[in-house]
């Protein structure tokens, strides 16, 4: 079929300004998308009650609206708003109020609002609602020591659920040592090694058993090295900034080898450290 001369000048017109023109439709797509409205939450206690007996089909609504929000609007501005992530939270904390076994909102909260938004304490509010009602799942109270020792650089803490998560079915074998090692950290040696002991007197498997031996016996020799070093502090006002001068003044016989193939040293602030893998937290082995 041929084209008539008119045709073609026509067609020629057409792409020429729709090549011209697109660009603005873009821009107006764009600014219609950057400016959808989030949409009003209501109180937790009126959903529940208008839900009826689809709370959990709610939920859901919930957290794919969460999901289509982030996906269409929060990850495609070069900065999110406040009010963005406050959205973003609220929503996944009404998924969890209409069914807290529902695990996609707990695990959704922790990867974006802690590393995307910043809101490590919402984080770990959302995860310890998960927590209380998903008793079996062990991932929520170790995101929580996770963020905790992280984010908010609460060792302590963060060791305390760790160990909560060791005690639920399925849990990482190596939790123990980790939250031992962070005990360490903040001056709790004694705690430490007092947990390592009860979980080497419980533990069955002698491979286990063994492994847990081995850390007992670091965690003595760190024990004694900061004892050394306190008695050293008090009685020349000042914590010796090698552990070579404790054997100087009589306060030990010999520096203790790290059963880890290591070497112990002591930091500024009085905590006993080594070269080996016991430093580690990443550590896959007890």
């Amino acid at each position: 079929m041929k084209i008539g001369r008119g045709t073609l000048i026509l067609l020629i017109f057409l792409m020429a300004s729709y090549a011209l023109i697109f660009p603005s439709f873009e821009k107006a797509r764009r600014e219609v998308k950057i400016g959808e409205v989030k949409g009003l939450n209501l109180p937790p206690h009126v959903i529940k009650f208008m839900a009826f007996e689809f709370k959990s089909i709610a939920a859901d609504l919930h957290f794919v609206r969460a999901s289509q929000f982030y996906g269409g609007r929060v990850d495609r501005l070069d900065k999110a708003t406040r009010d963005d992530w406050a959205w973003l939270y609220t929503n996944l904390w009404l998924a969890t109020e209409l069914d807290p076994y529902f695990q996609d909102p707990y695990y959704m909260g922790n990867a974006f609002l802690t590393w995307d938004a910043g809101l490590y304490v919402q984080a770990n509010k959302l995860l310890q609602k998960g927590m209380e009602a998903r008793t079996w799942d062990w991932t929520l109270p170790f995101f929580i020591g996770f963020n905790k020792f992280y984010f908010l650089n609460e060792p302590k803490e963060a060791a305390d659920y760790l160990l909560k998560a060791y005690e639920r079915p399925g849990a990482i074998p190596y939790l123990p040592n980790l939250a031992a090692r962070l005990y360490q950290r903040e001056g709790r040696t004694e705690a430490a090694l007092a947990f390592l002991i009860n979980f080497w007197e419980n533990e069955r498997d002698q491979k286990q058993k063994k492994a847990y031996e081995i850390r007992i016996d670091a965690f003595r020799k760190i024990l004694s090295l900061e004892k050394a070093a306190a008695a050293y502090k008090e009685k020349n006002g000042k914590l010796p900034e090698k552990l070579e001068e404790l054997v100087k003044t009589g306060l030990i016989k010999e520096i203790p080898k790290d059963p880890y193939g290591g070497t112990f040293y002591i930091r500024g602030d009085g905590v006993i450290e080594t070269t080996s893998k016991l430093a580690h937290l990443s550590v896959g082995n007890p």
